[in-house]
Formats: structure tokens, sequence, C-alpha cells
């Protein structure tokens, strides 16, 4: 007989079914994504490629480096320079990532060290060719030709036009870089300089909105505590929801109706060159919001006997209202944000521990829209910043703290407000968490970012200030990405 708990329990399986499914692709999808399998493209003549061989991931640390090369004014920095680039020449970082390395140790002066590591790559890729992709020794040994003409060795011979153009086609920024280092080119240099000042106001004004809105939050997250003590603390989802039954099957079918999208949108592409550049990110807005079509199961009666509600009732089960008002809202989304930064350094803490336990790298984790950033246009990167600032949010909030939040509140009700709360934060968090891209050492940073939007949740009962939260995270961030980027 198909009862309340039989509902709950299959909804449950299709949910943590979804979930694995995604958390599967998104692995192999960054196994695609892989420099050596990935880049390696058709060869143009002897020895170009047809894109850059750098990875995004390469190109921001040696922009971040050089940034900060610029600032030392003293040049007492330089062996903590060097030591940053030590990571990059780990034989396990790959042998792109040890080039981008060898021509950093080359800006720096460490002629000679660069050398001997070019040299050992070209061996390595040599006896080895999968290590590397298609033309790489070809522009390893420009490279190496260009070192040899920053140290100004007899013999050394200098770079011909055609072969900077090479370098610059198979090795993108990197290339420029090194044919720069070794023969000053005055407009890649200008360029250079005006990214280094904007990268050191990017994440200036960052340091100081983070740092006033933290320290605002930590002052916050005082008050709530003493007044959650007292029990003055507003309560507005002390009642169970009238959705209740529904709102995990509302969870279910929005993960298998994204996941259907997902994979219908990559067949389409994968067939088809219609769907590029912008019209890609307007299909991926629209298709972001229509699996929320789910929102419509309470509207009629379950089979497991539970009446159909009002459209009405379903937006305030799952916080989508006006609150204490709208403006009043939007303008605790700014306290929720000062009060998701001491949250997030506790979960960087804890990052980092496990980046010790598991022996891996915080480079090692990043997000796909970063790439779009560093290939995109202008029209393109402000299409990714209304997708990650706008569409992301007010999904993933009706999602996670509207839907998924709500429904954990609603079981662990009867364990008194404290525990509830607890465990359906963290477990709502946990989720959030587990399907984005970056990795598994993201896990306690985005987690401890949605538990704040949790508390968010819990006080307000609206979802307007989780919304307005999220996105001033993920706007910040697609704004610094974008700079790092230009």
């Amino acid at each position: 007989m198909w009862t309340r708990r039989t509902s709950l329990v299959a909804a449950w399986i299709a949910i943590l079914c979804c979930a694995g499914v995604w958390i599967a692709l998104d692995s192999l999808l960054r196994e695609d994504d892989n420099p050596v399998d990935g880049i390696a493209a058709e060869v143009d003549g002897a020895s170009s490629v047809a894109v850059p061989m750098e990875g995004f991931k390469d190109v921001l640390m040696g922009k971040l480096l050089l940034t900060l090369v610029s600032l030392d004014t003293t040049g007492q920095g330089r062996s903590a320079f060097r030591a940053q680039i030590e990571p990059l020449l780990l034989s396990s970082a790959g042998a792109v990532t040890n080039l981008c390395g060898a021509i950093l140790l080359a800006r720096l002066g460490e002629a000679d060290l660069a050398l001997t590591t070019v040299g050992s790559l070209i061996a390595r890729v040599t006896e080895d060719p999968d290590l590397a992709p298609a033309g790489f020794v070809e522009s390893a040994a420009l490279v190496e030709q260009a070192i040899q003409e920053v140290q100004d060795r007899d013999g050394a011979m200098d770079l011909t036009d055609e072969q900077e153009q090479t370098l610059a086609k198979n090795l993108g920024w990197y290339g420029q870089l090194i044919a720069s280092t070794a023969e000053t080119d005055p407009a890649f240099e200008s360029a250079l300089g005006r990214s280094a000042l904007g990268i050191f106001i990017s994440f200036l004004v960052f340091a100081c909105v983070a740092g006033i809105a933290g320290i605002s939050g930590c002052i916050w997250l005082v008050v709530l505590a003493i007044r959650w003590a007292q029990n003055t603390l507003a309560n507005p989802l002390a009642e169970p929801s009238q959705s209740g039954s529904s709102l995990p099957w509302i969870l279910a079918v929005w993960f298998g109706l994204s996941l259907l999208s997902a994979v219908g949108v990559a067949i389409f592409a994968s067939r088809s060159d219609r769907l590029s550049g912008g019209l890609a990110l307007i299909v991926q807005v629209v298709l972001m919001f229509a699996p929320l079509v789910a929102l419509t199961i309470p509207l009629r009666r379950s089979a497991a006997g539970s009446a159909a509600i009002s459209w009405s009732q379903v937006c305030r089960d799952v916080g989508l209202h006006r609150g204490r008002g709208i403006w009043r809202e939007v303008g605790y989304g700014f306290t929720t944000y000062g009060t998701a930064i001491p949250m997030v350094i506790v979960g960087a803490a804890i990052a980092f521990v496990m980046s010790l336990v598991l022996n891996q790298e915080f480079a090692s984790a990043s997000h796909p829209i970063q790439q779009a950033i560093a290939e995109g246009s202008l029209w393109d990167r402000l299409l990714l910043l209304l997708l990650a600032a706008v569409a992301a949010p007010v999904v993933e909030e009706i999602v996670f703290r509207g839907v998924l939040f709500r429904h954990l509140r609603d079981i662990s009700m009867g364990w008194g407000r404290g525990a509830s709360f607890v465990a359906s934060a963290l477990g709502s968090s946990l989720m959030f968490a587990a399907i984005h891209p970056q990795g598994v050492l993201f896990i306690p940073i985005l987690g401890a970012l949605a538990f704040a939007f949790c508390l968010a949740r819990e006080t307000r009962g609206s979802l307007i200030s989780c919304m307005v939260a999220h996105g001033i995270n993920n706007g910040l961030i697609v704004c610094i990405n974008i700079a790092l980027a230009s």
C-alpha cells in the first residue's frame, strides 16, 4: 500500500540516485577536462596545435604571481615567489603546467633552473608522448631557445616573428610572456601592467568588502546566538509546511529534469555548432529555470492521500514570499553575506586540513565557469555574470533552502528547534556542496556558505535574503575572475 512513509522512502531513493548520477557525471567531465587528454588537438603543420595548451588555472597562477612581483619593489620576496612556483614543477602537475612553471622561473631571473626544467621535460615527453598534447616538444624547444636568449648565451638564436606567433598560438598567454621576456614586447608589457593593476584593485576591493562584512557578520552572529538562547528569535518555520509530503518529490523531480536537460544540451551541442557562445548561455539560463516546474506537484492530490493545495501556499512553504517586506529582506541579504564570511573561514580551515590528509592542492579545485570566462567575449562574460549572480542563486535557493531545508525541518521538528535546525542545515548544505563541480576540498567551504543561508531561511522565512547573499557572493567571485582573465 502506498502510504506517506513509503512515498517518503521512494522519494529519497530517487533523490539519492539522481544526486549520485549528478556527482558521477561531474567527475567524468572533470577527467575529460584533463589538459593531456582534452586539449591535444589536430596538428597544423609540424608543430602547431589548434588551441593553447595552457589551462585557465595556469594563467590564473601566473597572473597572480606576477602581480605580487610587481608590488615587490625591494626584490626581497623572490624566494617566496619561487616557492610558489615549485608546485607547478612537480611531475604530478602535468607537462603543460611544468612548462608554464619554467617560464615563470625565467621571468623571475631563474634562467638556469628554467633551462634544466625544460630540458628534462623535453626528454620525458619525447620518451612518452602521451604525457603531453600534440606539438608540445616543438613548443618546449622554442621556450628553451627563448630562455637561452634571456641568458644571452653565445650562439643563442633570436626568436623569429613566426616562432613567436607559434608560441602565442600553442602556449597562449605563457607563449607571449616568454617571448616578451626574451625580447621585450612593449604592447604585451603594457597590457601586463594594466592587468596587474586591475587584479590588485579587484582584490583590494574584495578584501575591504569581505573584511567589513565579516566583522559585521561576527557581531550579528553573537546577537543571533543571544536571542536564540533567550528564545526571542523569530521562528517562521515553527509549524509544519502544508506541502509536507510533496517536498521530497519536488526535489526528486527537479533533480531528474535537471539531469535530462543537461544531457539533452550536451547531445545537441555535440552534433551542432549552432549552440555556442552567448546562445549557449541563454539556453542554459532558460534550462536552469525549466525544472522548477516540479513546484507544481503539490497542486494535485497525491497517491499517498495528501490533499491538493493552492499555489500561494506552495510559495509560502518554500519561502517565495515578501517576508517582512521586499526591501527589508534585500537589506538583510547583505547581513546574511556578512554572517557567511566567518563561517566560510572555518570551512576553509577544515578544507586546509583535508588537503593535508588527502594530499591534494587547492589549485586542483576549479569551476567550469572560469574557463568560460577566460575564453568568452565581453557579451559572454556579462551573460556568465547574469547566470552566476542571478539565475543560479534564485534556482539553488528555491531548491536547497526553500524545498530541501524546509523538508528536513518538517521531518525533524520533534527533535526541538536547535537540533532540528542544525541537522537540517548540515544535511541540505552537504548535498548543496557535493553537487558543485569544485571537488571534495571545497565541500566544507561551500557547505559553510550554505549553512549561513540556512540560518537566514530559519530566521526570516523568506528566501529573498538568501538569494541576495548568494548573488553577492557569486557576483564578487565572477568579477574577480573576469579581472584575472582580462
